[in-house]
């Protein structure tokens, strides 16, 4: 990805329209409203934390998953989500300090899950991912290492499935195939001609399209992750922290 492609704003900044649903609905005094926002936080961050509790707690892959049920369990009944404050600061970085908080009762908390001490559990796991998806990366120094580089992945799994979406109902998927050859591709970096020469396009044009993705890549990052924090400046700290770079 280019300079431009990693900042947050320019021409296509008004788009999508900034939403801060999540972290806000998880404070609404409706039940239906928090339930979905309960849902959707506990999928989001599934991956992250399992992959933080492996490289926290040296645990299996079965393990970790037991632990992240147990967290989130312990989390949704206990008082840290009331406890929450947008204000001062990104969920993400809340719930890498609940779990190191949680550490200390790891141990009781796996053991009473495995016990069926508990009374229900999170539909959660995917149990179709490849196991690779849940393997320590062994140049990520800490667990709130691991945490960031996962979530930082889902952020842009998520934003490019919707921005290729968008292109394809629009009519427009000649140009994510553009964005796809030249951004997505682990064949290496070709050029602009060559990519043009590849898929019958002038450089000029497989410019235009390149220029025409990123932004809405960008926008659609922005959306990803206006739902964890509750303000522009939360936004532009969140968006540095994950992508680096500025306005």
């Amino acid at each position: 990805m280019t300079d431009r492609a990693s900042t947050i704003g320019g021409p296509g900044g008004d788009f999508p329209v900034t939403s801060w649903g999540m972290v806000l609905n998880l404070q609404r005094s409706t039940s239906e409203e928090r339930s979905r926002a309960l849902e959707t936080l506990c999928r989001r961050y599934w991956k992250p934390v399992v992959i933080f509790a492996r490289r926290a707690w040296s645990k299996s892959i079965e393990d970790a998953k037991d632990l992240a049920q147990a967290f989130f369990l312990d989390m949704i009944d206990g008082e840290a989500l009331s406890r929450y404050s947008p204000e001062r600061g990104g969920f993400r970085t809340y719930l890498k300090m609940l779990l190191r908080r949680f550490e200390a009762d790891q141990h009781d908390a796996a053991r009473a899950l495995k016990r069926g001490g508990r009374t229900r559990t999170l539909t959660l796991d995917d149990s179709a991912a490849p196991l690779k998806e849940f393997v320590a990366d062994a140049s990520a120094s800490t667990p709130e290492d691991l945490f960031d580089q996962e979530w930082k992945k889902q952020v842009l799994e998520r934003a490019i499935d919707r921005t290729k979406r968008f292109f394809a109902d629009a009519g427009r998927g000649r140009q994510f195939e553009v964005f796809e050859a030249y951004d997505l591709s682990s064949d290496g970096k070709a050029t602009y001609g060559q990519i043009g020469e590849r898929l019958g396009l002038k450089e000029t044009v497989v410019r235009n399209y390149l220029f025409e993705v990123r932004e809405r890549l960008r926008g659609e990052i922005r959306a990803e992750l206006s739902q964890t924090v509750a303000s522009l400046d939360q936004l532009e700290e969140e968006w540095t922290a994950l992508f680096g770079g500025k306005r």
